[in-house]
């Protein structure tokens, strides 16, 4: 009796021993084939950039006074008019100035007849004395007038002159060739001295000034490669080089100062634009780069790195391990787990297994990874 128990349970279990491999065998057969698009994995350049949005600026900017506290009478010229050195830019009403100067003309006129009369008056004296007639004292006394007469006429002249230059301030002209970047006034505002008419921009070369974050502010270094473009056509990109780290970082905003100066013989890049510029910190050669689309990550990819990819082998697809470092645009620097030369499940990752039967689709041409 004894031994046909033993025997019923050893042959239970058996079966349920076989019932459990024929199961997993099963399994394994159930995965489907899965098409897969791969790729070699590569290695490539790591670059580190800092971004930032600024502003363009001419590199020399000159703004334009009027030297006459005066309204202003016509103006010459537009925003963005392209000017020349001497290209009038305003007048200003000279009524006072017109009329200074036709009174200094109106006395220096005196003053050189008064001269006409007393130089006459000396040469008949002069005659006079030689034929015996007149004195010494008269003589005398009207060289001293030829004399004072000679200095009101200096004097009348130099009015003139100081006049006519008062008057030429209410024409305001160029100082140098350029862009009319700002135009603060128009036709019958009250003028001043202290207050700009005009700001005049020399285009053929440009800046781009920017307030970093102190962060980042601190690792950049002049010399470093940077990428401009205008934020309204981002493929008009320009290369330059950092020229300028300032020596502080504000108080207030926790920014520091950088600018990047940049040809712009085309007059492409405008002065005011709102920029991006991208500055290349540092970079490192022979980084295992893998396409974003290739990687599932988790939500403890964030925090520890681990991700995990596909890597083909033969016909199957083993499940693989990886820790990622920064995303650079469309790639993943890896850090551990993969090596160059494998083939890694580019596209159809997320729907495999490990041990997967895979068969690989042909990429078509000029299709991104």
């Amino acid at each position: 009796m004894n031994y046909l128990c033993l025997f019923v349970c050893s042959s239970a279990l058996f079966l349920a021993g076989c019932r459990g491999q024929s199961s997993t065998a099963a399994a394994k057969q159930e995965l489907p084939v899965r098409p897969v698009w791969t790729a070699p994995v590569e290695t490539g350049d790591r670059v580190d950039r800092v971004e930032v949005i600024g502003e363009l600026q001419g590199i020399e900017e000159i703004r334009v006074f009027a030297q006459v506290a005066e309204r202003i009478h016509t103006l010459a010229v537009k925003e963005g008019m392209a000017v020349r050195k001497g290209d009038l830019i305003a007048t200003v009403l000279g009524d006072l100035q017109t009329e200074a100067l036709r009174q200094a003309e109106a006395a220096l006129e005196a003053a050189v007849a008064n001269r006409d009369v007393v130089h006459d008056n000396l040469v008949r004296t002069r005659v006079l004395l030689e034929g015996g007639g007149g004195t010494r004292g008269q003589l005398e006394t009207l060289e001293a007038q030829a004399r004072a007469s000679e200095a009101q006429v200096r004097q009348a002249t130099a009015a003139v002159n100081s006049a006519s230059a008062y008057q030429g301030r209410t024409t305001v002209r160029s100082p140098t060739s350029g862009v009319v970047a700002q135009l603060s006034v128009k036709v019958g505002d009250q003028t001043s001295p202290t207050v700009p008419l005009a700001t005049i921009v020399k285009d053929d070369r440009v800046k781009a000034v920017l307030r970093v974050p102190e962060r980042d502010f601190l690792r950049i270094r002049t010399g470093m490669s940077a990428k401009v473009s205008p934020l309204a056509r981002p493929e008009l990109a320009v290369e330059g080089q950092v020229t300028l780290r300032g020596p502080i970082v504000d108080r207030i905003t926790r920014t520091g100062l950088v600018e990047v100066h940049l040809p712009n013989p085309e007059r492409l890049l405008l002065a005011g634009s709102t920029i991006r510029v991208s500055i290349e910190i540092a970079r490192r050669t022979g980084v295992v780069l893998v396409p974003a689309e290739a990687v599932l990550l988790t939500g403890e990819t964030e925090r520890s790195g681990l991700a995990t990819v596909f890597v083909a082998e033969g016909d199957q697809a083993r499940r693989r391990e990886i820790t990622v470092g920064v995303r650079q645009g469309n790639r993943f620097e890896v850090i551990r787990g993969l090596d160059p030369g494998e083939q890694l499940i580019v596209r159809g990752a997320h729907l495999l297994r490990d041990g997967n039967p895979i068969t690989r689709q042909v990429r078509e041409p000029g299709e991104e990874s």
